[in-house]
C-alpha cells in the first residue's frame, strides 16, 4: 500500500499461507489478551483505590474468542478487493522465480525492477531433549488456548515471554519463566531489574540462573528438569510449556539460493542485508520478519527506506536503535537511542533521572514506582531516553521524535503537558537539562542590561 501511495506498480504475491508472526492479526490478538489480563489484575487490586476485593473468574473460550476476533477485525484492511481497489495486482500461489529478475506463479510471470521479501518470522525451537514429545505452545499457538493453565512453565527471555508470563499468572496460573539466557537482552539493566521486581512481586517465578535441561512427557502433566549455573539440578512439575525464545526469518523456501542470497556471516539464520535492507541481489531487499526485525514499528521504518530508496533513489539508513522498543508489561518498559553504558559514559555525556513518584497523575493512580531517564550529549542533544511505568510507550516515542528532530534536552522543559500526565516526566527531565547548562555570556549581558532599564 506505501509503494502504491508512492505512484508505484505494484503486484502483492500471496503464497497462500500464513505468513510467520503475522504482525497486524497477532499483535491484536496479543494486546486482546493483555488487556483481559489487565483487567482481572485491576479487580483483583481494586482494593488499592478503596474498592472491596474480589476474586476474577477469567472464563477462557471467551478470552481466546475475543482475541481471535479482534485479530479478525482488521482482515478487511487488506483484502483482495480492497488491494484491487487500490490498484494493487494480487496474485495468490507459491512464487518460483525462473530468473534474478523475474519470477512465476503458476501460468503469471511477473517482471519487476524490485522485489521485497516479506516472509515473516517463525518462533525459534530449541534444541531440548523431550520437547518434541509434547504439545507445547509458541507465542502464535497459545492465542487460541481455551483452557486455563494450572502451572505454565515459559522458556524465553525476551519482552513476549514476559508479557505472556505475567499474563497468564494475572489470569490465575501459577507461573515459572526460565530465560535461557539474559532477561531483556539489549534492555537498560537498571530498569529491567525493576520489572523484574514487578513481575516477583505479582507471583512470576523467575529463575534467571537457569536452563531447561531436558523435558520429561507423563502421563499427567509434564516433568521439566532445570540445570542451574552453579551445576545444581532442580525438578518441576507443570502442566503446560511455552516456548518463546524470539523468532527467526522463514526463508526456507528452496528458490533463495537460485538468487544469490547470501546468509549473515555472525547469524546464519538471517540474510546478509546492507544498512539500507539490499541483500546480496541489488534487486531484491528484506523488511519486517525476513529481515530479522520483529518489531511492527520498526518493520515499518525499513520498509520506508526500502520504497524512499528504490523509488525516488535516496539514501536513508536503518537505525534499529532510533527506533523505541517497548515491553507491553505493567509497568511498561519503553527505551530508544543509546543506552546507558554499564561502566562509565562517554566524554560529555550526563544522565538524567525523575522518578513518578512526584507525578499527580501516577500518584492518583497507585502507579508512582516508576521512572524515566535520558542521556544528554556535550552540547544538550539527546542520545537515548529509557522509561517504565505508565505512558512509557509515549515517552519513548516523544524521546525519539525530539532525537529525529535534533530537539535539545533542555527544549523538554517547554512541553506543554498536564501536570497529571505521566509523560510530564519529560518536562522535569528537560529543566534539569536546562539547570546544567551554563548562560552564554551574551545571555547574561542582556539580562544585566535588563536591570538597568527603568
Amino acid at each position: 500500500m506505501a509503494a502504491r501511495d508512492r505512484g508505484a506498480s505494484v503486484v502483492l504475491i500471496d503464497r497462500g499461507l500464513e505468513e510467520a508472526g503475522d504482525p497486524v492479526a497477532g499483535r491484536l490478538a496479543r494486546a486482546s489478551l493483555l488487556a483481559s489480563a489487565a483487567r482481572a489484575h485491576a479487580v483483583r487490586n481494586a482494593h488499592s483505590v478503596g474498592i472491596d476485593r474480589a476474586e476474577p473468574k477469567p472464563n477462557f473460550r471467551i478470552i481466546s474468542e475475543l482475541a481471535a476476533a479482534q485479530a479478525a477485525a482488521v482482515s478487511p484492511r487488506a483484502s483482495p478487493e480492497r488491494l484491487a481497489a487500490l490498484g494493487i495486482t494480487h496474485i495468490e500461489g507459491e512464487p518460483i522465480f525462473s530468473a534474478r529478475n523475474a519470477l512465476s506463479i503458476g501460468e503469471v510471470r511477473v517482471q519487476a525492477r524490485h522485489y521485497v521479501l516479506a516472509t515473516g518470522a517463525r518462533a525459534v525451537v530449541p534444541d531440548i531433549v523431550g520437547l518434541d514429545q509434547i504439545p507445547y505452545f509458541t507465542p502464535d499457538s497459545i492465542l487460541t488456548n481455551i483452557r486455563k493453565l494450572t502451572h505454565l512453565v515459559v522458556i524465553g527471555g525476551d519482552a513476549t515471554a514476559l508479557e505472556l508470563a505475567q499474563a497468564y499468572r494475572r489470569l490465575g496460573s501459577a507461573v515459572t519463566l526460565v530465560p535461557h539466557g539474559p532477561l531483556l537482552a539489549g534492555f537498560d539493566r537498571e530498569l529491567v531489574n525493576i520489572l523484574v521486581g514487578a513481575l516477583r512481586d505479582e507471583g512470576v517465578a523467575i529463575l534467571e540462573d537457569a536452563d531447561v535441561a531436558t523435558i520429561l512427557p507423563r502421563n499427567q502433566g509434564t516433568g521439566i528438569a532445570l540445570r542451574h549455573a552453579d551445576g545444581s539440578a532442580e525438578n518441576l512439575d507443570v502442566s503446560h510449556v511455552l516456548v518463546a525464545l524470539g523468532r527467526q526469518p522463514d526463508l526456507d523456501a528452496p528458490w533463495l539460493t537460485q538468487l544469490n542470497l547470501r546468509r549473515d556471516s555472525v547469524r546464519p539464520e538471517r540474510l546478509r542485508l546492507n544498512e539500507y535492507g539490499q541483500t546480496t541481489n541489488a534487486r531484491i531487499s528484506a523488511i519486517g520478519g525476513a529481515a530479522g526485525e520483529d518489531r511492527p514499528q520498526a518493520a515499518a521504518r525499513q520498509a520506508d527506506i526500502v520504497l524512499d530508496r528504490i523509488l525516488l533513489g535516496r539514501a536513508d539508513r536503518f537505525d534499529a536503535a532510533s527506533v523505541p522498543s517497548v515491553v507491553a508489561t505493567e509497568p511498561t518498559f519503553a527505551q530508544v537511542g543509546q543506552l546507558e553504558p554499564s561502566r562509565h559514559l562517554r566524554a560529555g555525556q550526563t544522565i538524567l533521572r525523575s522518578g513518578l513518584a512526584e507525578n499527580d497523575g501516577a500518584r492518583a493512580r497507585g502507579e508512582a514506582s516508576g521512572m524515566a531517564k535520558l542521556i544528554v550529549g556535550r552540547q544538550g542533544e539527546i542520545r537515548g531516553g529509557t522509561a517504565i511505568g505508565p505512558a512509557a510507550g509515549e515517552v519513548a516515542a516523544m524521546v525519539a521524535l525530539a532525537m529525529a528532530s535534533k530537539t535539545p534536552a533542555a527544549d523538554l522543559a517547554g512541553l506543554a503537558l498536564p501536570p497529571a500526565s505521566p509523560a510530564a516526566v519529560l518536562a522535569d527531565l528537560g529543566r534539569q537539562a536546562r539547570a546544567l547548562r551554563p548562560l552564554s555570556l551574551w545571555t547574561k549581558r542582556r539580562m544585566d542590561l535588563r536591570r538597568l532599564l527603568p
